[in-house]
């Protein structure tokens, strides 16, 4: 199997094959890793697509796709707005097929802040961008409660935004409140949901169930995902009285966790694809997670017709195998003794399953704990290999997922010729130090590198504007150019 050469021809990540993708379309993945947080731009591309706020402030969002493991961006720009006018930076809730739900927090005077939120549809016909009205006055959702929010597509243009709140009574009971917003009618509507016939050990964990993402079963079910506790199955959430299921997991709660300072994201994820439920858990061989002490992945497939969990793979990390080209990029990984490349000296965390029924995994790791850069390597858990590895900024001590797997790529009608990879791809043919020019041109990473040279001074080592950038797959290309700018 050919390995990707990301790391040393950066293009290769908008050219169509990439690990784990089926895109058929030059420039365009299937299937993108999105950044969760949105980067303030007022570039465009052929995603741009504008609205507004409910107070009428105009809002406008792109999307910078490249192909897994590198991660895709997307940028917001209010003309009218400056950054310190966001409480936060825009971000993700969750995206299933075509569409893309996020939320735009602004200020207003008085210490009160404005959440709006939109739907990104990608298609049918060109893209559109949805606001989505609150369904009453005191409607108001905190940025935990927001991953309550699930996206169910429909096989037409529409769809409904489902919220799922659990309403304790001053009895000491609670039931499940089911908000549903349809884009048909424009409408919400609210109703109870039923639990059914669970047993009181189901019920106990429903009670604590806290969700980190949302995933769609099927054609007409909801998922929202407790990696600790299991998933929580909406059934039909369009019916008068829509049934709630529970699926547990195939293994125990993980031996780690929050008590040890860990939350469960480190060590597991969840995917569907249409009938088949992924799941895969990584086991630390050290309580503490400790590097050189080594890990397994193993995974299970369950299709909604099956019933049960059935096991998929197990690697050892320590049989994975690492092509000697990707040396030059982490060389602190070699093995003195064997002169390999070994996986056990990254930092692991936040495994993502690809969305695809294949056997990829992609892995989020660093090589020391203080750097700013981490790494994402696709492994072929069948192969048991690492076939693809893109950098990523991250913050010091954070590997908390910071990016979402999303299909609405390929639901994106692209005119031939127009680029949504990269704005500045008509110079990759021009010299390093014109393209790095022109990038430094923008005003948002112009801020960036104000902020590196205020912190490192005259000495250039490895400017993080651009590994921060939409565009970082560029970075290997035109880093010997940059320098000469710097120096």
């Amino acid at each position: 199997m050919a390995l990707s050469t990301v790391l040393f021809h950066p293009i290769n990540l908008m050219e169509p094959y990439a690990a784990g993708s089926t895109s058929r379309r030059s420039g365009s993945p299937d299937w993108v890793l999105l950044h969760r947080s949105a980067r303030f731009s007022d570039l465009q591309n052929s995603t741009t697509v504008k609205s507004k706020t409910r107070d009428g402030q105009a809002v406008e969002v792109s999307f910078w796709l490249v192909h897994p493991p590198g991660v895709s961006y997307f940028s917001v720009h209010c003309p009218c707005l400056n950054e310190d006018d966001f409480a936060s930076e825009p971000c993700v809730i969750c995206a299933e097929a075509a569409l893309v739900l996020f939320r735009v927090t602004l200020n207003i005077p008085g210490n009160w802040t404005s959440t709006h939120h939109f739907v990104y549809r990608a298609g049918p016909g060109e893209p559109a961008l949805h606001l989505l009205p609150d369904p009453n006055p005191n409607f108001a959702v905190s940025s935990a409660a927001a991953l309550e929010f699930g996206l169910l597509p429909f096989h037409d243009e529409h769809y409904a935004v489902v919220f799922l709140n659990r309403h304790f009574t001053k009895y000491g009971t609670w039931h499940f409140v089911v908000d549903l917003f349809s884009s048909k009618d424009q409408a919400w509507s609210t109703k109870l949901a039923f639990l059914g016939l669970l047993s009181d050990s189901v019920l106990e964990l429903l009670a604590s169930h806290v969700s980190c993402k949302q995933i769609v079963v099927g054609s007409s079910s909801l998922g929202w995902v407790d990696l600790l506790r299991g998933i929580l199955l909406l059934r039909n959430p369009s019916d008068k009285y829509p049934m709630i299921e529970y699926i547990s997991f195939p293994v125990s709660r993980p031996c780690i966790t929050v008590n040890e300072g860990y939350t469960a994201q480190r060590f597991r994820d969840v995917a569907c694809c249409h009938n088949l439920i992924k799941f895969v858990d990584i086991e630390f061989h050290d309580r503490g997670c400790s590097r050189d002490k080594g890990w397994k992945a193993s995974t299970w497939n369950m299709n909604i017709f099956w019933n049960e969990w059935r096991p998929r793979l197990t690697v050892e990390v320590a049989d994975i195998l690492v092509h000697p080209s990707y040396d030059a990029l982490l060389p602190e990984l070699r093995d003195h003794e064997t002169q390999k490349v070994d996986l056990r000296k990254l930092i692991t965390h936040t495994p993502t399953l690809s969305m695809y029924e294949d056997d990829f995994l992609y892995i989020t790791c660093k090589v020391n704990d203080e750097d700013h850069k981490a790494w994402v390597i696709a492994v072929d858990m069948k192969l048991e290999a690492v076939v693809a590895v893109a950098p990523f900024p991250a913050k010091q001590g954070n590997l908390m997922p910071v990016y979402y797997p999303c299909a609405f790529p390929k639901h994106l009608n692209i005119t031939p010729g127009l680029d949504v990879a990269n704005p500045v791809r008509k110079y990759f043919k021009g010299d390093a130090a014109k393209c790095a020019l022109e990038i430094l041109w923008t005003q948002d990473w112009l801020r960036e590198l104000d902020e590196w040279l205020e912190f490192e001074g005259s000495c250039y080592t490895d400017c993080i504007l651009l590994d921060c950038c939409p565009v970082s797959s560029l970075r290997f290309n035109i880093q010997s150019g940059s320098r000469i700018c710097f120096l």
